[in-house]
């Protein structure tokens, strides 16, 4: 959390009340990838004049033949580190005013492409993807991804380009859960099907794909690294019966209402 060096666009937001915390783009994204462009520009100009210079007295010396043995390398290098830098350039410009504003009725995001304001009520689904990352079996660090769609059909992804992004989507599934939970849980109770992605369930049961298995034969379902997965009575597991934790919109909706149905074994 950052409240500091709020852009001013935020400044034109309103009809969402009281500001609560600002969350600003990571120091890398700015900071990281400036230093960087300046650093391979720098090489790429370097690498530059060393290589006329290099071809120039190879020239003096040996004639004009040396051009086409000394110059074309160079020359390639120096235009990889420049188109480098440029994205360097890039990635410090589209992040350098980006953020994200928590206020009492919603959230204001602020990206090169302008302002986006959310009400809470507007929104529709929040999509995450969470990643462990391993090398050699040693954890490396992890990547958080959001995906929010409004009753606009508008799409916003929040990933690690915010500082502490992981405390943005706490705040948003906080002031959204039970905007969500209650008209899903009165659509379940009145006997109709609530579609969550890949996976479907009704009074008569949970459908995962084409596939569909009676709540009468299900035990419980579990959630365990990123997988759901649905477990029989008599033991075992339904063939097929799985889907990805990422792929299931108002994940936190879909869990609740199934844990009070069968019962849910996190782990």
């Amino acid at each position: 959390m950052d409240d500091l060096q709020i852009p001013k666009a935020f400044n034109s937001v309103i009809g969402l009340g009281v500001r609560r915390s600002y969350f600003q783009a990571s120091r890398w994204n700015r900071w990281g990838n400036l230093v960087l462009f300046f650093l391979f520009l720098t090489g790429a100009l370097g690498v530059f004049l060393f290589g006329v210079y290099d071809t120039f007295v190879a020239w003096q010396r040996n004639g004009p033949a040396m051009i086409d043995d000394k110059l074309p390398g160079p020359l390639i290098i120096a235009f990889i580190m420049f188109g480098i830098g440029l994205l360097a350039g890039w990635g410090a410009f589209t992040n350098w005013n980006k953020g994200l504003a928590v206020y009492e009725r919603g959230f204001a995001s602020n990206d090169r492409k302008g302002l986006q304001v959310w009400h809470w009520e507007e929104l529709l689904s929040i999509t995450s993807a969470i990643t462990r990352h391993y090398t050699n079996g040693i954890y490396t660090h992890t990547t958080h991804v959001y995906t929010l769609f409004n009753r606009q059909n508008q799409r916003l992804v929040l990933n690690d380009s915010i500082r502490n992004v992981e405390q943005v989507a706490k705040a948003i599934d906080e002031n959204t859960f039970p905007l969500l939970y209650a008209p899903a849980a009165d659509q379940y109770n009145a006997g109709q099907t609530l579609t969550f992605g890949p996976v479907a369930i009704s009074k008569m049961g949970i459908a995962i794909g084409k596939k569909t298995y009676p709540w009468t034969d299900v035990k419980e379902v579990s959630i365990h690294k990123g997988v759901v997965k649905v477990s029989r009575k008599d033991g075992g597991w339904f063939s097929g019966a799985s889907a990805a934790a990422a792929s299931i919109p108002n994940l936190r909706v879909f869990l609740t209402i199934i844990h009070q149905v069968v019962g849910l074994k996190a782990g």
